[in-house]
């Protein structure tokens, strides 16, 4: 199949977000990816990034989009949930804004932190047909209350940037990770969803994939045995994936929230 390697515009509170979109022939529905929080460590030999799972995902007919939030590998900025929010809503509108993909369903795929992210943006507005969320917290783990810690996992955990004026104090930014947590946003969205969680999971305990379904109406719930944080990296879980999103995304109009 020939893919074609959309250029993909994001701009958010000024900032030019890294992103692309690679599209096929004939798509039959758009995938925007979110990332969860980024490990300052080096990623392990072969390890595929996103951009490579956009492409995977083409060859099976999607419309998929990456975006790095700002702050994230050749993303500007600073870091903040609140700011991540707005990405993600940036980041959707940008994908339906795609020559040629105006009309199609669009769905999120979205990884742990970018799972609270995705569905906050969703809740406030952003016109998405159906959600997957992938070993994703029901409430933020490890940041707030404790800013300070907060801002030691942010910077020395993930490499991420903060503002001066936050590393001086805080406070106010640690207190938005209390307002952006799944299992909260959830409960208002009326779309889709689908709820993936491993038991092995050594990040974010499968519990919270339970208490977000538990708060989601109709939500679908897999929790795989012996699967870890990393879902994404599981080609087979997926394709399962993109074919529930196939069945998910017919049964609404684009746009739908």
């Amino acid at each position: 199949m020939d893919l074609y390697n959309a250029r993909l515009d994001v701009i958010c509170d000024g900032l030019r977000l890294a992103a692309g979109a690679w599209m096929p022939p004939e798509p039959k529905g758009i995938v925007v990816f979110l990332h969860g929080m980024p490990s300052a460590a080096l990623p392990a030999p072969g390890v595929a990034g996103y951009p490579d799972l956009a492409r995977e995902w083409a060859g099976d007919g999607w419309v998929a989009v990456w975006a790095d939030l700002r702050s994230v590998r050749e993303s500007p900025g600073f870091f903040s949930i609140e700011g991540w929010v707005r990405d993600a809503a940036a980041v959707i509108e940008a994908a339906r804004g795609i020559e040629g993909a105006a009309e199609l369903p669009l769905a999120v795929v979205a990884t742990s932190a970018g799972g609270a992210v995705g569905t906050e943006a969703i809740r406030r507005g952003a016109p998405v047909s159906a959600l997957v969320l992938l070993a994703a917290p029901a409430e933020w783990v490890g940041f707030a209350p404790n800013p300070e810690a907060a801002v030691e996992r942010a910077v020395d955990g993930s490499g991420l940037s903060l503002a001066p004026d936050v590393v001086a104090d805080p406070t106010l930014w640690a207190a938005e990770f209390q307002g952006v947590a799944t299992e909260r946003s959830i409960a208002e969205l009326r779309i889709p969803v689908l709820i993936i969680h491993g038991t092995a999971d050594a990040v974010i305990p499968a519990a919270h994939a339970r208490r977000i379904a538990d708060r989601s109406p109709g939500a679908e719930l897999w929790v795989i045995e012996g699967a870890e944080h990393n879902l994404r990296h599981d080609r087979e879980l997926m394709v399962r994936v993109g074919e529930w999103l196939t069945r998910g995304l017919g049964r609404r109009d684009p746009g739908a929230s």
